[in-house]
């Protein structure tokens, strides 16, 4: 895992922006009302999903990031695919952010083409192969009602072959306002074939290359919830407690007094 230097528009403004515009980019807005919170994004791809929400955890699926970040270069050769996502949660009240964690699994392919080999060939290169894929993803958040930020988590895959699974978290937190949740990643790939000329036969031969890299599945956004008691409730707990205290106060006095009184009748 590594931080890479992402640069994140302005929560409000792009939010509004993407929101404004979604029609033009094929972008999905969404609006969710949770336990603890509202959420409002604008993601291309498909409109971003409630899975569960309970146990003071809140899990979205985000399936415009899967359409988007897949790139397999026996078909594609354009630029890269690039998502970005745009989250604005607010929260209820009695309720507090503690975390947030995103959760995706990349899976990819790489082989390089090779040229034949043999004492009894004769070839002649013609072009040599490469192959190459990679993607990342990073997530951030910036704090409105304070101007501050959290700083982005990422991971980048590199000419993977196989799966691997991630989990970026931001640790612990303690946030009782709104909070704007940033998700960029990207894909691409690459491959040439190896290609040669029998010189001895007069035809050519070609072995294929082959590079994808995409997700196997949406990534899936957590955000850690905890209530927060009322004013009143910290009143009637402080209450409570003044009511016990001197109820254990007046049981210790009382309790002095019948031991004085016992040990005088004794003397």
């Amino acid at each position: 895992m590594s931080t890479l230097p992402y640069r994140f528009a302005g929560g409000t403004v792009a939010l509004a922006a993407l929101l404004a515009f979604a029609p033009l980019h094929a972008s999905a807005a969404t609006h969710l009302d949770t336990r603890a919170f509202s959420f409002d994004s604008a993601t291309p791809g498909r409109a971003d999903t409630l899975i569960a929400d309970g146990s003071g955890a809140t899990t979205i699926s985000l399936l415009g990031a899967h359409d988007m970040l897949k790139y397999d270069a026996s078909y594609e050769y354009w630029d890269r695919k690039v998502y970005q996502g745009v989250f604005q949660l607010n929260l209820h009240a009695g309720y507090k952010i503690t975390g947030y964690s995103l959760m995706g699994t990349f899976s990819g392919e790489r082989y390089v083409g090779q040229f034949p080999a043999g004492a009894n060939l004769d070839i002649m290169p013609v072009n040599w192969a490469t192959a190459h894929a990679s993607a990342d993803v990073a997530i951030r958040a910036d704090l409105p009602a304070t101007g501050g930020m959290i700083a982005p988590r990422s991971h980048a895959e590199l000419n993977l072959n196989g799966t691997d699974g991630f989990t970026l978290d931001s640790g612990p937190l303690d946030h009782a306002g709104p909070l704007n949740l940033y998700v960029e990643g990207n894909a691409y790939a690459e491959a040439t074939d190896a290609e040669w000329w029998y010189v001895n036969y007069g035809y050519f031969g070609r072995d294929t290359s082959r590079a994808r890299i995409e997700l196997s599945g949406p990534l899936l956004l957590t955000v850690y919830t905890q209530a927060v008691p009322e004013p009143h409730t910290y009143a009637l707990t402080l209450a409570g407690l003044a009511l016990i205290s001197g109820a254990l106060r007046r049981r210790r006095r009382l309790a002095r007094n019948g031991a004085r009184t016992d040990f005088s009748l004794k003397g």
